[in-house]
């Protein structure tokens, strides 16, 4: 009997190291797999904060020759390489404001740190003049413009700089066509 039983202990022995030295492969690929889904789901992560953000921005608005000031609020949605930027902007003079809605299209250069960006699209205005005469118009305007977005600013917001020339179309032989340039900085809030 004591003759089987180192027999069998042998015979244990290699059929377990066999099987298990099977599975090794195995367990290699599901810990690879493991270490690289954890890496995918952070860069998603990563990534999926840069896609989509809301903020707002505030500064001076140049009118035909005249200063006032500028207020708005917009969403960054990523849409392929270009980002869709809807926007609702107010900017007031004295004699004159304007409540606009924009729709852009937002091109940054670069991956990290200061990033610079060009905007282009159009938008639709509620202007009013007091010069004159109380004129309210509705108007169709055509958008450039050139800005800066610097990193984060803590854990969740990016400061960013940001100038546009608005052309607001107007076929009124009184009014004309109105230019306005507006620079602002704001700060906006990736979702995450």
């Amino acid at each position: 009997m004591k003759r089987l039983i180192l027999p069998l202990v042998i015979f244990m022995f290699l059929i377990s190291s066999s099987s298990y030295s099977q599975f090794i492969p195995e367990i290699k690929s599901l810990n690879q797999n493991y270490k690289t889904e954890k890496k995918d789901r952070a860069d998603l992560n990563r990534i999926s904060s840069k896609q989509s953000s809301i903020g707002f921005n505030g500064g001076v608005a140049a009118i035909d020759g005249k200063v006032g000031y500028a207020i708005g609020a917009f969403a960054e949605i990523k849409t392929g390489g270009i980002m869709f930027v809807p926007q609702m902007n107010y900017w007031n003079q004295e004699e004159q404001n304007n409540f606009e809605i924009d729709g852009i299209g937002r091109k940054y250069f670069g991956k990290k740190g200061a990033m610079p960006y060009v905007d282009g699209g159009l938008g639709v205005n509620f202007y009013n003049t007091y010069i004159n005469s109380d004129v309210n118009l509705v108007k169709l305007s055509i958008i450039l413009g050139a800005g800066i977005e610097f990193g984060k600013l803590g854990s969740s917001i990016v400061l960013l700089v940001d100038g546009k020339y608005k052309l607001i179309i107007n076929d009124s032989y009184d009014l004309g066509n109105i230019s306005c340039f507006i620079f602002t900085f704001g700060f906006k809030f990736p979702f995450k």
